[in-house]
């Protein structure tokens, strides 16, 4: 490996026809999207206006083992085995109304140290679709994010995502943006603010009972700066925006049940110099399918990133690392998918997933697999009569 940040791996050529073979099977081959597996994680209880008056807890909880086998130049892979709950209170002093206070507390398996972040959240539902929340944010599926953009293990990793969040659900339009604050400065502090940022948008363009087509538009991003720190260095931005189609479709047949077709085109930008990557902005398509059956999901994905970067992202998707003195000029490979949950009771359910990645110019295969148990409860305890 070498030791000059800016070493490129260049990839050798792959011919056009066997380019347009690996196509041709793709669009024939029955699959899943490789971010359905971020639909597992759904955590915050629907809002129910009929409980106005009346204080609930509920207790949220995730435990998780997830193993990433990674072949790269500039990608290590790792274990996560550990779970967090989260018990607090709810109460509806209003019908449109909603108060959220208590904690969560994150470990991982074989380790005695644990994190422990308080929990408080405000949610305003003022009309039918809108809603506007302060605190904790809603993270459920991902804000419906693909992992090459923003990473699903970010959901049992991190600290609760915190800030403003507005959000707006039509039957032609649907809306997320959020802004999660997770360094907050003073004047003077030795070290940057910082802040994820991002807006999620799918427009219906034609919907009958068995077909649905719609637009889908994501810009994210992250931020560290500020103006009144004492930080050495310059802000820093990085952006990435997405859009495509989506083709979904139900056939009530006995075996597949319902499918998709999606295609996405992103664009990354990023500061220079801070990967081994040269220039400040990259470029990525991809495309997915989708089979669902009662026996889970079966997927195949193709995805080619061009110096494309985001440090959000799952890192096998990226074309390089921050720090790291290897990347990739191109980034190609196939994803081979597996879904698998099963319900338990409400908001409450046990899956599995798989991924395969394998790369046609390195001929290297990287894999990754996880098991979830996701329990959530909620209890009425206290009933005022309103």
């Amino acid at each position: 490996m070498s030791n000059s940040i800016n070493s490129i791996v260049r990839p050798k050529a792959v011919s056009i026809p066997k380019l347009i073979g690996f196509i041709v099977f793709f669009l024939l081959s029955y699959s899943a999207s490789s971010q359905d597996g971020s639909k597992i994680f759904t955590s915050v209880e629907p809002f129910e206006p009929a409980k106005t008056g009346n204080f609930s807890a509920v207790v949220d909880n995730l435990n998780f083992f997830k193993n990433n086998e990674y072949k790269s130049e500039y990608v290590v892979g790792y274990t996560l085995s550990g779970a967090w709950i989260r018990p607090k209170l709810l109460y509806y002093p209003d019908k449109n109304l909603r108060l959220e206070l208590g904690a969560q507390v994150l470990t991982y398996s074989g380790r005695e140290d644990y994190e422990v972040h308080p929990w408080f959240s405000v949610l305003y539902k003022p009309v039918k679709g809108l809603s506007f929340r302060m605190g904790n944010l809603d993270q459920d599926c991902n804000h419906g994010i693909a992992d090459p953009v923003m990473d699903s293990e970010h959901f049992f990793k991190e600290k609760p995502e915190a800030g403003i969040q507005a959000k707006y659900n039509s039957l032609r339009v649907n809306t997320d943006f959020w802004i999660d604050w997770q360094k907050v400065i003073f004047k003077g502090d030795p070290f940057k603010e910082r802040f994820v940022f991002g807006t999620v948008a799918s427009f219906t363009l034609f919907q009958t009972d068995q077909l649905k087509l719609t637009f889908p538009l994501v810009f994210n991003g992250v931020h560290e700066g500020g103006e009144i720190d004492s930080a050495p260095g310059l802000a820093e931005t990085h952006i990435v925006v997405s859009e495509g189609l989506k083709y979904e479709y139900k056939t009530g047949g006995p075996l597949i049940k319902s499918g998709r077709l999606e295609f996405s085109f992103l664009q990354s930008t990023y500061p220079q110099s801070k990967t081994a990557l040269p220039g400040k902005s990259g470029l990525a398509f991809y495309i997915q399918t989708a089979m669902n059956t009662d026996w889970g999901s079966f997927g195949t994905g193709f995805w080619q990133g061009n110096r494309f970067y985001t440090p959000l992202g799952n890192p096998i998707f990226q074309n390089g690392a921050k720090g790291q003195s290897e990347a990739t000029s191109l980034n190609r490979f196939w994803v081979f998918s597996y879904r698998y949950d099963h319900k338990i009771f409400d908001q409450s359910k046990f899956g599995f997933t798989s991924d395969m990645f394998y790369n046609p110019v390195t001929q290297k295969l990287s894999n990754s697999a996880a098991l979830y148990l996701m329990v959530n409860l909620s209890v009425i305890f206290r009933k005022t009569g309103i």
